[in-house]
């Protein structure tokens, strides 16, 4: 079902990397294996309603064109991936949506999008920074994580910089266990780990830079809605079941996230 036998499933996969480790590219380098994998099963199954991908990464106008509201679809909040079923989901900086410390303020409607994966028909693949950065909700619910590091390539871009007179490079991607992520904080220890297993290599070429914007911005944090819950009393008026504080118990308000 899908071109990499890595990423078999219906799962969460996270990779994880500093700045300018190629995250972005290389999840350019996964629009374009999708992108493949669904003309393929559309070919062979014509029967079957389209796949599409859902990323809060802008793209080229070009490929915008091509496969806008056909394979792919844009959002700009986690609330908007509710409704999302039988997709992919390519997550930019998924730790600037759901950072560690809003654990607590996370929705229920947002953790069911991790947890009932399976479910809805999804796949979620997401990117950050720091692996520690993100939620612990959704860092529970991660089957693989991916170191990502940039062993050479261009220089960083600018406008107020030299352009480099061509694209290149080599992005290695090392597969990780989340669980030994969750109890080994040690960097060093982390780095034995690294040196076990063969990893990925993924060559740096101009389609993949072309296909999204590489000075777009993410707009900041943004915490997420609280709702108004109202609960009324089966009895209505008629109740007569005190609180603790004496009140009757007739509407009872709270606020939950």
């Amino acid at each position: 079902m899908f071109f990499n036998a890595d990423y078999q499933g219906l799962k969460i996969f996270l990779f994880y990397g500093k700045k300018g480790s190629g995250k972005s590219l290389y999840q350019s380098y996964l629009v374009l294996k999708l992108l493949k994998s669904y003309y393929k099963i559309e070919k062979k199954y014509p029967s079957l309603p389209h796949r599409k991908f859902y990323i809060n990464q802008p793209l080229s106008e070009e490929f915008e064109k091509k496969e806008l509201n056909k394979h792919f679809e844009y959002f700009t909040s986690p609330e908007q991936l509710y409704a999302v079923r039988d997709s992919d989901i390519l997550w930019d900086e998924i730790g600037k949506d759901l950072p560690a410390g809003s654990w607590n303020d996370t929705p229920k409607e947002l953790k069911q999008v991790f947890s009932h994966l399976r479910k809805r028909g999804n796949r979620i693949f997401a990117n950050t920074q720091v692996y520690e950065d993100i939620d612990i909700s959704f860092r529970r619910q991660i089957d693989a994580a991916w170191r990502i590091k940039k062993m050479f390539g261009n220089r960083d871009i600018s406008a107020t910089l030299p352009p480099p007179k061509r694209v290149w490079g080599v992005i290695k991607l090392r597969h990780f266990d989340p669980m030994a992520l969750e109890s080994i904080r040690d960097e060093l220890v982390r780095a034995e780990l690294e040196e076990t297993g063969f990893p990925k290599f993924i060559f740096i070429r101009r389609k993949l830079v072309n296909l999204y914007d590489t000075t777009a911005e993410l707009p900041p944090y943004q915490p997420n809605k609280l709702r108004e819950v109202v609960m009324t009393c089966r009895e209505g008026e008629k109740c007569l079941t005190p609180h603790k504080d004496g009140t009757p118990h007739r509407v009872v308000k709270h606020v939950s996230a």
